[in-house]
């Protein structure tokens, strides 16, 4: 299986280049391998210049990249809780954050609000130092 970086994906869900549509369309029809990080750059490429996807797009592009039988994604079910609460409203990265840092004992950070935006289902307990 090969991992792809998030040019490829960018290109196949915009669609925004001719050339390199097509190529990456062939990339996703075969067997890819998706890493965390380049979700979270996916989620960012899309929000920002020159794409300004809103929110609601963003989620469903990320809900694209899980639902696609080729593609297998790094801790697949801790991403879907990742984006079910970057659509409720949680910042993506930091949701990333807490699912790449599972295995741990409690995910660490002075972002005060970040237990209620992780939710009661975390991954993680969040602590907020004192």
């Amino acid at each position: 299986m090969k991992a792809v970086d998030t040019n490829i994906l960018v290109r196949w869900i915009t669609r925004d280049d001719p050339v390199q549509s097509p190529i990456a369309d062939s990339v996703v029809a075969e067997q890819i391998f998706v890493t965390l990080t380049v979700l979270l750059e996916l989620a960012w490429t899309l929000g920002g210049n020159p794409y300004r996807l809103d929110r609601t797009a963003i989620v469903a592009a990320l809900r694209l990249v899980l639902a696609t039988q080729t593609i297998t994604v790094q801790r697949e079910a801790g991403v879907l809780w990742a984006i079910e609460r970057f659509a409720a409203g949680a910042d993506i990265a930091d949701m990333l954050h807490i699912v790449a840092a599972g295995g741990n004992d409690s995910f660490v950070s002075f972002e005060r609000r970040l237990a209620q935006r992780a939710g009661p289902d975390a991954p993680l307990p969040i602590e907020v130092p004192t």
